[in-house]
């Protein structure tokens, strides 16, 4: 049987947008028409704009959820495509406008989808103190075994939105893409 391997991508020193363009479906404007951008490794990049104006289609072209119809994702000169997506899209811690909380734990939720025996708790202290959670997660009865409540209505917006920064921190990710950042 033949394995199918993602092919590696090599160590990053720029991530490029070449030209490009993108359409949805349903509409005869350019969501995206020509776009050229450069980002640098290890500098922060913000997208700012209208409604409309076409930052989350660039960041869905960016997390590989959308290919576009011109141009190129580059990584150095290695163009993304369905060889070596997967393996781009590990390298992406991302937190979106609206966090999914299951009817968990903390910890559960912040170390989404690996088991509870297998939780690496030194990465999730280390992830829970840089999104600034471990402070009110101290002040609570049962700590990182506290129930979230079906969509974490046991804690506020923002409570929400930093479980969801620590949950993308947990994978030690090299890129991290924030959606509405404020």
């Amino acid at each position: 049987a033949k394995i199918n391997r993602a092919k590696e991508l090599p160590k990053y020193k720029n991530i490029v947008f070449k030209n490009i363009k993108y359409k949805y479906p349903e509409s005869n404007k350019f969501a995206l028409d020509k776009i050229n951008i450069k980002i640098k490794k290890g500098t922060s990049n913000g997208f700012a704009g209208f409604t409309g104006s076409g930052k989350t289609t660039l960041i869905d072209i960016f997390l590989g959820l959308l290919i576009p119809q011109e141009g190129e994702l580059l990584i150095d000169e290695t163009k993304i495509n369905s060889d070596n997506i997967k393996n781009w899209q590990k390298e992406i811690g991302y937190v979106s406008q609206q966090i999914y909380l299951s009817d968990d734990t903390i910890a559960n939720n912040i170390a989404f989808g690996i088991p509870f025996k297998e939780i690496n708790w030194i990465k999730l202290y280390k992830a829970t103190k840089i999104a600034c959670v471990d402070e009110f997660v101290s002040k609570l009865e049962d700590k990182y075994l506290t129930i979230v409540g079906e969509r974490g209505v046991k804690l506020s917006g923002g409570q929400r939105q930093r479980i969801g920064l620590a949950r993308a921190l947990y994978k030690s990710p090299s890129i991290l893409v924030l959606d509405e950042a404020t």
